[in-house]
């Protein structure tokens, strides 16, 4: 479903530009870029935009990776010990002798 929404917003960002192609002057941080394409810049921006989010967001994702595999881990353990423990309970409710009946 993302990769859906990807698509139709890359293929409406690439529309965009290429209507409205006119050459732009390009002012920027002291750099001149004198008639360079508007769809170009357009582009440009996006991607500058998507690598930045990206950059943005790679401790969180790789922290939340780190987290799930910690919790895998206790999952696995605490399954373990429940397992153990019912076979415990299991074994404590069974007779340890058979009972016998004496009568006097």
């Amino acid at each position: 479903m993302l990769v859906l929404l990807f698509l139709v917003f890359a293929l409406l960002v690439a529309i965009f530009a290429v209507q409205n192609a006119g050459t732009v002057d390009l002012h920027f941080l002291g750099w001149d870029f004198p008639g360079i394409s508007l769809a170009y810049v357009i582009l440009a921006s996006l991607i500058a935009g998507g690598l930045l989010v990206f950059i943005l967001t790679l401790g969180r994702r790789l922290r939340l990776r780190r987290q799930l595999k910690l919790l895998l881990v206790e999952n696995d353990n605490l399954a373990r010990e429940l397992n153990r423990l019912k076979q415990a309970s299991w074994e404590d409710t069974q007779p340890l002798l058979p009972v016998k009946e004496y009568r006097d």
